[in-house]
């Protein structure tokens, strides 16, 4: 694992910053820079190259010392926290915002329950140590998905939960905890296993790129201090078929990341097979009958798929491996109309390649 260490020149005017401050408040108790040497390895040249053309998106930033450090390497930084929950009440990265004449977007917001609009999409967000002190973690991973293209996150996840025991191997599930009963802190809610929180994540519309653990990996208990276990995750969004080379025929993303596409549509394949999850609205079948999907590379056509009936479909293909193009074509689609100005053929709830 590649260590990202900060600058010391860096670290050094953060931390003069806060010694010269006169703050009358305690700043945040621990030290969010030594992310820096967990994450290293998640910061490719591609992901560095979506924060520097998008922006970074930093939720929960406590005293902004990741904003700042991200903002100072060039990138163009927001930073999102509520004063409620925030150790000093967000003073301490207003103070230094002002201190060390930082730029960045510093907004307040309640994530939990009303997630902010943005007006542009962003490269990376960081949600370090943030979902196990959310109420509604489901709420605010799906609406980050729809904010950025990767996000790198970490939580704490156990092994054992108290009345339970040992999690059983695979078990997606999750402990609510009572007010105080980790570290005496009621801003402690949902602990995940490590399969609940990989569901949590996939279900939210982010697919997992990397991820790691550190602390206790074999005994980790849920309310225990001694025994923590925290995991670390680089996960690209699947918000809109984020990811995916979409070349023509496509409709914007709906609220929920899914699009509805035209009678014909195409995209650039990678790997050599693709695994489709496709919704048919009944409204669809009713007013066209049955579909026939044709599927095709620039040289050779594949399997069509055919439905039949309304609901989900998943759809499976190989095909040669650096086929620069996949083209699909319905025979039938809903014309636009008084009530969508659109011509719609499918949903494409999301897209794997492999």
């Amino acid at each position: 694992m590649k260590a990202m260490q900060p600058r010391s020149e860096f670290r050094e005017r953060l931390r003069r910053a806060k010694s010269e401050s006169g703050a009358d408040f305690e700043w945040y108790r621990y030290d969010s820079l030594s992310n820096l040497a967990h994450i290293g390895d998640f910061l490719s040249e591609e992901i560095q190259a979506a924060a520097r053309e998008k922006g970074v998106l930093d939720l929960g930033c406590g005293d902004g010392d990741l904003s700042f450090y991200f903002e100072s390497l060039g990138y163009a930084v927001t930073s999102v926290d509520h004063p409620g929950p925030n150790h000093n009440g967000m003073r301490g990265v207003r103070l230094l915002r002002r201190a060390l004449d930082s730029r960045i977007d510093l907004r307040e917001a309640d994530i939990d329950a009303h997630f902010p609009k943005f007006e542009r999409r962003f490269g990376v967000c960081l949600l370090l140590g943030v979902l196990y002190h959310l109420k509604n973690p489901f709420y605010v991973l799906e609406n980050a998905a729809a904010a950025a293209d990767y996000c790198i996150m970490s939580t704490r996840i156990a092994r054992n939960f108290p009345k339970i025991g040992r999690v059983p191997e695979g078990a997606a599930c999750a402990y609510l905890l009572d007010a105080g009963e980790l570290n005496r802190d009621n801003s402690n809610f949902w602990i995940f296993s490590e399969a609940g929180l990989k569901r949590v994540i996939e279900r939210s519309g982010w697919g997992v790129l990397k991820e790691f653990s550190l602390g206790d990996t074999v005994h980790s208990d849920a309310t225990s201090l001694e025994r923590d276990e925290r995991r670390f995750c680089l996960l690209r969004s699947r918000y809109g078929l984020g990811g995916v080379d979409l070349v023509s025929g496509w409709h914007e993303p709906e609220p929920g990341g899914w699009r509805w596409t035209e009678r014909v549509f195409a995209i650039r394949p990678s790997g050599e097979s693709i695994a489709m999850e496709i919704y048919v609205p009944p409204e669809v079948l009713e007013r066209t009958g049955p579909l026939t999907m044709a599927i095709a590379t620039e040289s050779a056509a594949l399997a069509p798929a055919i439905f039949e009936r309304e609901g989900m479909h998943t759809v499976t293909r190989s095909f040669p491996r650096g086929a620069a193009i996949l083209n699909f074509s319905l025979d039938k689609s809903l014309p636009p109309d008084a009530s969508d100005g659109r011509e719609r053929g499918l949903i494409v709830a999301s897209i794997a390649m492999r």
